[in-house]
């Protein structure tokens, strides 16, 4: 990243006034919210966003200017677009922030003072960045998000689980009584190692609601609450029955599928579907797959034991820390997929002693095989891009000639691995 900044806010004075007096009109937002205003050639942020974002980008709070009247004034930091993307992408994917971009309105030029909220991101919500995000780089980190509602009571606590992944298109529900730790609840966000969690905004249940959002900070979940109402399942079977992949001869009514009789954890799903605005995007339809979570497969274990037992590297620690963990000294897999499902079997070690027998022949096969073996890291493995990801884009129409060329390798590469 640059020493200095290489940008500037060009506005003129009675610009400056008007823009100082929008912005301490927005609503307050939580610390962990970074807003951006696109000018155009370059983004700005200001007050302790500038502030923030100098220390971040550029390891200095010299380098904040002050824009308005000496009474009206605040803080201001320009970022050019590069700039704006690492540190973004840094937000969103490292740190765990929730990031704004407003842009201008009203007369089309870059210093109106008419903005409104165009993009809005989490490392749950992802879509709106996706481009930004993964256009040059292979999508290695999971995007998942949960949401969680309560029933019952506190002597026979249920609790209510969706869970969505639009990387590979997964919605899956899950319900289960819990005790006052809510210990079943821990096990199972670790091992499916979310990004963000949707609570509803209950104040009957403040203290069960207490609890669980400590149980989502031990785990490191960004904590995101929503209205009530969201949480209703009024339409969730017609967006179903757009969002669902039915197979051939099964009956397209998400009413007859049995995951729908989990009254509490549809309420999750329905939240979730709002939330990243599932049915919105046409290139959602007919994509995604519903199931049951099994939390009962894999060895439970919290967070602490986690950490404890350094399986994964801590949030937000870069590459100098990657031997500190297990994840760490034995990822040595050569494609995006292969990182995320070391990942994930590390977190959901199995239980069922004929699943992990299966597992053992085929690396015992791999093992004794060196030619093969040799071949399929060096020469095969390294030319297969994230296909969830270009899929993905493939399924928006978004996928340019490169992503096509990729997928086209990726093709003739399978006619030779099956000659292995």
């Amino acid at each position: 990243m640059a020493v200095q900044p290489n940008q500037h806010l060009t506005v003129d004075a009675p610009q400056q006034k008007g823009f100082v007096n929008f912005f301490k009109s927005l609503p307050e937002k939580p610390a962990t919210t970074v807003r951006f205003f696109n000018r155009g050639d370059y983004f700005t942020l200001h007050g302790a966003d500038a502030i923030f974002a100098a220390k971040e980008v550029f390891r200095s709070a010299a380098v904040v200017k002050f824009i308005g009247a000496d009474n009206n004034r605040i803080e201001s930091l320009a970022l050019s677009k590069s700039n704006f993307e690492s540190f973004v992408r840094d937000l969103l994917l490292v740190k765990q922030y929730r990031v704004e971009v407003y842009v201008t309105q009203g007369s089309g030029t870059k210093n109106s003072n008419d903005w409104t909220l165009e993009y809005k991101g989490s490392p749950g919500n992802l879509v709106q960045f996706e481009d930004l995000l993964f256009s040059n780089v292979d999508l290695v980190v999971g995007t998942a998000v949960i949401a969680v509602r309560l029933a019952g009571n506190p002597k026979a606590r249920v609790v209510g689980m969706g869970f969505a992944d639009t990387t590979e298109w997964k919605l899956s529900v899950c319900e289960f009584p819990d005790d006052q730790h809510f210990s079943n609840l821990e096990a199972l966000t670790v091992q499916l190692g979310p990004k963000e969690v949707l609570l509803p905004i209950t104040p009957e249940s403040s203290v069960d609601m207490a609890e669980v959002k400590k149980v989502m900070e031990r785990s490191s979940v960004l904590v995101t609450q929503r209205k009530k109402t969201e949480f209703s399942t009024d339409g969730l079977a017609q967006d179903l029955n757009r969002l669902l992949l039915f197979m051939e001869g099964q009956q397209h009514n998400s009413l007859a599928l049995p995951e729908l009789n989990f009254t509490t954890a549809t309420s999750s799903l329905a939240a979730l579907i709002k939330y990243l605005e599932l049915g919105a995007d046409q290139g959602n339809f007919g994509q995604f797959t519903l199931t049951t979570l099994d939390h009962t497969r894999f060895v439970r274990m919290d967070a602490a034991a986690i950490r404890a037992l350094s399986l994964l590297p801590p949030p937000g620690s870069g590459a100098a820390n990657r031997n500190r963990s297990v994840l760490g000294l034995i990822d040595q897999c050569r494609t995006a997929q292969g990182h995320r499902l070391l990942a994930q079997w590390l977190k959901q070690p199995l239980r069922d002693r004929h699943a992990i027998a299966e597992r053992h022949d085929v690396v015992q096969v791999i093992l004794q095989d060196t030619a093969m073996r040799q071949a399929l890291r060096d020469e095969h493995l390294r030319r297969i891009p994230d296909l969830q990801a270009l899929s993905k884009k493939l399924g928006r129409k978004k996928a340019g000639l490169q992503d096509c060329y990729r997928f086209l390798q990726t093709e003739d590469l399978s006619s030779c691995l099956g000659c292995l």
